[in-house]
């Protein structure tokens, strides 16, 4: 049936008759809802920040973290060896600035928050696009909510358990000169886990973003084939961003799992053409 045809209230059973300035005031609640979310919980986080600092943020600087226990088994099992049983060094902390105790508090409070709350954005980014879209892809759409949170803390946890680690000893154990001591901020020190955390989480959403454009028709399966090369260049040079360590080995730890959604993405994109295919035909 020609699209001139078809009811557009049966395509948009949830579009309502919204000028400009209605779509301004709907993104304003949806955003002050966020902002609400985001500083309740960092108010909540920030009551306990105390606990959080020893128990999270400090954690991967103990031996006995489970991201060690982790690689020394690894290491065990493929090389015999106890070459990647590590135990991070001693940690001297210090803070250097009046403020630098609250706002490293603060910092841990609002990260964690927006952990947290990450589900409930990305709802609200989700009621404020519904109605603009179709009853098939308001379907399709649905189904893929629990996918972005999860990616988003696969992410986080990835990040967290396995590269803060791998970071954390190659750069609290390389020495510029015996001459210099290593007294890292508290600040460093909590920029450095929330940081790595938050970042990884958001560049695991990889996939969601190539179904967006492919949706849209941005980029296609044969365009991200043909250039795998280039994409590949682009994304251990955001993993060397994403990770303080300059190690090569943090940098593959992340940009492995990056290349495995990239190609996963290509997967969608095929089968996003593949559904526009049919139904253009």
């Amino acid at each position: 049936m020609p699209l001139d045809q078809v009811d557009v209230d049966e395509l948009y059973p949830n579009e309502k008759n919204m000028g400009f300035f209605d779509h301004i005031d709907e993104l304003r609640a949806r955003l002050v809802r966020i902002a609400y979310a985001l500083l309740g919980t960092t108010i909540i986080a920030f009551f306990f920040v105390e606990k959080i600092f020893d128990f999270i943020i400090l954690s991967p600087f103990k031996a006995d973290f489970w991201g060690y226990r982790f690689f020394c088994k690894a290491g065990r099992f493929f090389t015999q060896s106890d070459a990647l049983c590590w135990t991070p060094p001693a940690l001297s902390m210090q803070s250097q600035q009046i403020q630098g105790q609250f706002v490293s508090a603060f910092k841990i409070s609002f990260v964690l928050g927006a952990i947290v709350s990450f589900p409930y954005i990305v709802q609200q980014i989700w009621l404020f696009v519904k109605p603009a879209l179709s009853a098939a892809e308001i379907k399709r759409v649905r189904k893929s909510l629990f996918v972005v949170s999860l990616l988003f803390f696969t992410g986080v946890f990835f990040a967290y358990f396995l590269l803060v680690p791998v970071a954390t000893n190659f750069l609290l154990t390389y020495s510029l000169s015996p001459q210099i001591q290593n007294i890292i901020t508290v600040s460093s020190v909590t920029g450095f886990v929330t940081f790595m955390s938050l970042a990884t989480g958001l560049v695991f959403e990889l996939p969601v973003l190539i179904y967006v454009l492919a949706s849209i028709g941005l980029v296609t399966s044969d365009l991200l084939k043909k250039y795998w090369r280039y994409a590949a260049v682009i994304i251990f040079v955001i993993a060397g961003i994403a990770t303080p360590s300059p190690d090569m080995f943090s940098q593959l730890l992340l940009g492995l799992p990056l290349m495995f959604l990239y190609f996963l993405g290509i997967q969608i994109a095929k089968r996003v053409e593949k559904r526009r295919n049919e139904l253009d035909s």
